[in-house]
């Protein structure tokens, strides 16, 4: 590269973004390559999500069952007692409640719009909590020993935490809407 400093300096730059464009095409094949797709595409997590929205949906509505029979026992005893503060009439409130657990239920025993049910249900579990825990605390937890051996808020706790999983990943496959997400506009996809 003595003899012409100017050609020698063009050929290494020509060089070197080559390479860069080289590298630049190689990420891009890699990352194609490697890009993981939607995780509750995977049998495996389906069949997971699957036992979660069954077993969920099956005990969850139960409890809309149980404040569609007493609206006015649950609305005097806990949303006038626990929560003053909501707007409107508390009965609806308990109704708005009872009806999320219910139909929330329903879609996700179907595999239809679980996100959006699943975030219903943990609003509902939300208010669970901050009522068991205005009720009777912590309780000691995790350590504690407490009367009939279980805390109160441990149901809710628990619900909570598997309606955010089903609302961070979906229901999985195998549900109505993993038979027809493909169909519905892109925006709409992630929420079937």
């Amino acid at each position: 590269c003595n003899a012409n400093q100017l050609s020698c300096k063009k050929s290494a730059i020509e060089a070197q973004q080559g390479d860069a464009h080289s590298n630049q095409n190689t990420a891009i094949i890699i990352s194609n390559n490697l890009k993981m797709s939607d995780p509750s595409n995977s049998k495996s997590v389906s069949f997971s999500l699957l036992a979660l929205r069954l077993v969920a949906s099956a005990l969850m509505v139960h409890h809309g069952l149980e404040k569609l029979s007493g609206v006015e026992g649950f609305t005097t005893f806990v949303v006038d007692e626990y929560f003053p503060f909501l707007p409107f009439d508390h009965t609806l409130w308990t109704l708005a409640a009872a009806y999320t657990q219910i139909i929330g239920s329903a879609l996700l025993l179907t595999g239809l719009a679980t996100r959006a049910a699943s975030i219903g249900l943990a609003s509902t579990m939300a208010f669970a909590l901050l009522f068991h825990g205005m009720d009777t605390g912590l309780q000691g937890a995790p350590l504690g020993i407490v009367d009939a051996h279980n805390y109160e808020y441990e149901a809710s706790a628990l619900y909570f935490v598997i309606f955010a999983v089903l609302s961070l990943l979906g229901g999985g496959r195998f549900g109505i809407s993993g038979l027809i997400q493909s169909s519905l506009p892109k925006r709409l996809q992630p929420w079937a």
